[in-house]
């Protein structure tokens, strides 16, 4: 991993408003907090070069169009990739690779030094609960978009707090502290430009200090063995949208529709238990459900490309589906906010049935 130590600045938008903010240990532990409503769409910004996610993605594109290509089929959905000149040489470069590559992120998610415990709330957490953890993620969402990181920044970081708790021990006050570091961390993995320290102890409203900030960065990456690169469920999600979008709605909707899932999945302590590949498998068959109701989700081009049949999938897509009506963490709403702007086509905002037909719940007969 290239050192990227506190390399250039990210400066909040102009002119947007400083949001109260409060440390965890203020927070009661099983109620709502943090309401406040989204912030208004950034204003566009020069281009800046891609990151290591973003050259992945634009050789899955390019492996999603060659697949399109020879079988002649409308059932592949390919991601807007990047229009700057190289970006067909990196597509090129990776393509021959992308079945191995694969194969490995499979291998990579299943081990278990990189797979939080399902059990840690209650075990090795004594002084904080899943509520507080969804808490700490929903004020995750704010921070990332006020520094306009990348997505793929605040889902290392998830993964980050998630391992970290796995062995040790946190107090309450000091959760957010461990956030702030993971976000740290993850932003120097995957920006080209992270914030320095100050931005993140700053926007803590200087509960932590720059030098509690940097202690706490040295533990998770000595936890972590300096292992930051895992592969998360935005990693497969843009994998599987390539291959096996699908004829339900527009590629740039579904692509905003699996997004929020996604990003929705991160609030739920229970989706811990299942691999990020399988999250992402589920939340292309919510998305197609909710795009187009009265089509069954899922079919043979899915599965093959996927790997996973319905049943492997049942119980993630109903944890999914719950968590998209609101039925858990509906208080915990900067998700939300963030995808019914136009800039996500307003995906929250679209509702789907209340229940999923028993048989889109089964797997197809060939």
């Amino acid at each position: 991993m290239e050192d990227k130590e506190n390399a250039g600045s990210a400066a909040p938008p102009a002119k947007r408003p400083r949001r109260e903010r409060k440390a965890l240990a203020e927070l009661p532990t099983g109620s709502a907090t943090n309401s406040a409503s989204a912030p208004p769409p950034s204003p566009q910004r020069a281009s800046k070069p891609r990151t290591r996610s973003q050259v992945a993605r634009e050789a899955t594109a390019a492996e999603g169009e060659d697949a399109r290509k020879r079988k002649g089929s409308a059932d592949v959905t390919r991601p807007v990739v990047s229009g700057q000149p190289d970006a067909g040489a990196a597509q090129g470069s990776v393509v021959p690779y992308i079945g191995d590559i694969d194969r490995y992120l499979r291998s990579l998610e299943v081990r278990q030094s990189r797979r939080p415990r399902d059990d840690y709330v209650g075990t090795i957490q004594k002084d904080i609960n899943a509520k507080m953890r969804g808490i700490l993620v929903n004020w995750l969402v704010e921070v990332a978009e006020e520094f306009r990181l990348q997505a793929d920044t605040l889902y290392l970081a998830v993964t980050y707090v998630d391992r970290f708790l796995t062995a040790i021990a946190v107090p309450r006050n000091k959760l957010q502290l461990l956030g702030v570091a993971s976000l740290f961390v993850a932003a120097k993995y995957e920006e080209i430009n992270p914030p320095k320290v100050n931005k993140f102890s700053d926007i803590t409203d200087s509960t932590y200090t720059n030098q509690q900030v940097v202690k706490m960065e040295a533990d998770i990456l000595k936890y972590l063995n300096f292992e930051v690169g895992s592969p998360t469920i935005r990693t497969f999600l843009w994998r599987f949208i390539a291959c096996c979008g699908g004829n339900c709605g527009s590629a740039k909707q579904l692509e905003f529709m699996c997004s929020y899932l996604a990003e929705l999945s991160l609030l739920d302590y229970d989706c811990i238990k299942f691999l990020p590949s399988v999250v992402a498998a589920a939340c292309l068959f919510v998305a197609r459900f909710t795009i187009s109701p009265k089509t069954r989700p899922w079919n043979s081009t899915l599965q093959r490309n996927t790997g996973y049949k319905v049943s492997d999938l049942k119980s993630c897509i109903l944890r999914i589906h719950d968590l998209q009506l609101g039925r858990e963490y509906q208080d915990l709403d900067a998700i939300r906010n963030k995808y019914s702007g136009r800039k996500f086509g307003c995906v929250s905002s679209m509702t789907p049935p209340e229940e999923i037909s028993a048989s889109f719940l089964r797997d197809f007969s060939r």
